[in-house]
């Protein structure tokens, strides 16, 4: 769980943000700032009646509702620049989390009008955890409750300041539950739980102040109509806007990750079906990444994903690849050249398969930057054997692109380990490792590791992770005398 809170912003390497990202940024909260700003003047000319002795004035209100607007995004943008600028390399998800924060705000102002007890306490935390840190979510919740209690200022009567009281602190402390309680990388039917238990508690904060401040259920009992239904809409907002938002604005949550790889995902059951050892070998490099990713601190949801799906464009071809071969193997027919071209040619396929199946980016670009631009030197050498001339080593490389992120690292240290490791004779440790690192090196010296910020630390991370992993996922089975004469199953 550690290891997904630390790398959720995973699409963003951790380099310095361009100055125009914080222009960017700042555009976003001051479109954030004229849409909440718009419904509560939208709201007080069109539908508040103001009855009984208001606290202050309309004009008052709004000019100092502005002022506090202003306020409150000023330190929210300052806490962003600060503690989380990977937010200024990722502008999909810092807009993302802040059109729910923008929705919400709006939304309560509205249903202040019906009722203070109608508002949505804690559904910022839910909506932004899926798209960002439980912080984050928390944080945000927080200013949604203060922003959106504040609103109340002039439509609640002086006898009624309680209320504002209670909503804020049933949005913090709801708020916190909801961000807090449960831990990230779960299904959406988990989610939707998740959900669930911060409505139970929404119900019974609001219980536990209202029934203290009268010490009587009247309160509750008052306000019960607004209490329970809107705290049931937590559940089905939550379960309906996670999705769309993901869908608008293009981003990968751990649930969209797991459902990935579900083995009934069309792409996945289509390696099953038709390059089983294909699938079979994604699966155990699925094994290496997970635990690479949790050794460097990267998103084991994303890295096992990428592993699934890395080796889809062999489908194209699947009978071209030792791992689905069964004896006859076709390249033995055809000159080198063609080999290397079909071979490299799973590359592209494959991200043109992810986007067919509308695979998201993180996932589909690791198709074209698991080989980089590599080699492929078993063709290459066939074809000097074949001639007295020079070969022309591009013509015998892969034409993908060298790793962007970390997680295309682990993906093409781990699928030529994986891939080497089964074919060794008698492996142990020690080759093992003798190997990774001649392997590490020579992609080093070959540049592959240019265009991410992947370190050498990193790299001996992974190389030490894989060693430790490979006795339990490649281990030999032992063969014991069973007194029947004959061998074990």
């Amino acid at each position: 769980m550690e290891q997904t809170e630390k790398s959720k912003s995973n699409s963003a390497e951790p380099s310095k943000a361009p100055i125009s990202a914080y222009f960017w940024l700042a555009g976003i909260f001051a479109i954030v700032f004229a849409v909440i700003y718009i419904a509560l003047i939208l709201r007080v000319h069109f539908l508040d009646i103001p009855s009984g002795e208001s606290v202050i004035s309309e004009t008052a209100s709004n000019s100092l509702f502005a002022l506090v607007l202003v306020v409150m995004l000023s330190a929210l943008y300052t806490y962003t620049v600060v503690s989380r600028k990977e937010l200024l390399l990722s502008l999909r998800e810092a807009g993302a989390i802040m059109t729910v924060f923008a929705l919400v705000t709006t939304t309560n102002i509205f249903l202040a009008h019906v009722s203070p007890f109608a508002m949505f306490v804690a559904l910022t935390s839910l909506l932004a955890l899926p798209f960002s840190k439980k912080r984050d979510a928390f944080i945000l919740n927080v200013f949604t409750c203060l922003i959106s209690s504040f609103s109340l200022i002039n439509i609640a009567e002086s006898t009624h300041l309680p209320i504002i009281i209670f909503t804020s602190i049933a949005g913090l402390l709801c708020g916190a539950i909801a961000a807090y309680s449960f831990p990230n990388g779960m299904t959406r039917i988990a989610s939707i739980f998740r959900s669930l238990v911060t409505s139970v508690f929404v119900i019974g904060m609001y219980a536990v102040l209202l029934c203290a401040y009268s010490l009587d259920a009247a309160q509750l009992v008052d306000n019960i109509v607004f209490i329970g239904p809107f705290a049931a809409g937590h559940v089905l907002l939550a379960g309906i806007l996670v999705p769309i938002i993901e869908s608008i604005f293009n981003i990968t949550t751990d649930s969209k990750l797991v459902e990935l790889t579900n083995h009934k995902a069309p792409l996945i059951h289509r390696l099953i079906t038709e390059a089983p050892g294909t699938f079979n070998h994604s699966l155990s490099l699925a094994n290496f990444a997970e635990i690479c990713a949790n050794a460097i601190g990267e998103d084991p949801y994303l890295a096992r994903a990428c592993a699934y799906y890395h080796d889809v464009g062999k489908l194209n071809n699947a009978e071209y690849f030792t791992e689905n071969q069964a004896g006859y193997n076709p390249h033995d027919d055809i000159l080198p050249e063609v080999s290397a071209e079909i071979i490299r040619q799973h590359t592209t396929d494959g991200y043109e398969l992810c986007k067919k199946y509308h695979i998201p980016e993180e996932v589909a670009r690791i198709t074209i930057e698991h080989h980089g631009t590599l080699p492929i030197a078993y063709f290459y050498n066939k074809a000097q054997k074949l001639t007295d001339s020079d070969v022309d080593m591009d013509e015998y490389r892969y034409h993908g692109e060298t790793p962007t992120g970390k997680i295309g690292a682990i993906i093409m240290i781990c699928d030529a380990a994986e891939a080497a490791i089964r074919a060794m004779d008698n492996p142990d440790g020690e080759r093992v490792d003798k190997f990774l690192k001649k392997m590490i090196d020579d992609r080093l010296r070959l540049g592959q590791f240019d265009n991410c910020s992947i370190t050498m630390k990193d790299l001996n991370a992974l190389r030490e992770a894989i060693v430790g992993a490979y006795g339990g996922l490649f281990h030999k089975r032992i063969k014991y005398n069973n007194g029947r004469g004959g061998d074990n199953d």
